[in-house]
């Protein structure tokens, strides 16, 4: 009897499952980088809108982040660090309103925009960002 069990054994098929689990996710894994890959500018564009309007910040057409602004209430300076979904860009402008077109920064290499500007008032201010390529953002700086 000791023979037939030794010999004759039901296949074992207890990892079979994990197996083929795995499987199922590198499956959904590969869809998934495909589908954001084909996907990728427009899904970064309304992933922007949403972080946006989380934010209490207007975007209006092509999304523009802004990255930081600071006001120094004593210089009355407001400093403007701002990007899109892709990142520097150099066919596309940023302009801010007040204080004027935003420059590429760190120069030589850049990654984004950046302006710094004197206010004639005291802030909170809005300061609305235009790019080239139709978009809009207003943003609130305050002390």
């Amino acid at each position: 009897m000791k023979y037939y069990r030794f010999f004759h054994r039901q296949p074992d098929d207890k990892g079979q499952g994990l197996v083929e689990y795995a499987l199922l996710l590198v499956l959904v894994a590969v869809v998934i980088i495909v589908i954001l890959t084909l996907l990728g500018s427009s899904v970064a564009q309304v992933f922007c809108q949403v972080s946006a309007g989380l934010n209490g910040i207007s975007s209006e057409g092509g999304c523009i982040v802004v990255r930081n602004a600071d006001y120094n209430p004593n210089s009355h300076k407001l400093s403007l660090e701002a990007t899109t979904p892709t990142g520097y860009d150099p066919n596309v402008t940023l302009t801010t309103s007040p204080g004027g077109q935003m420059q590429p920064h760190p120069p030589g290499n850049p990654d984004h925009y950046r302006l710094t500007i004197t206010l004639q008032g005291t802030c909170p201010c809005d300061v609305t960002i235009t790019s080239s390529d139709g978009g809009t953002t207003t943003v609130t700086v305050g002390p």
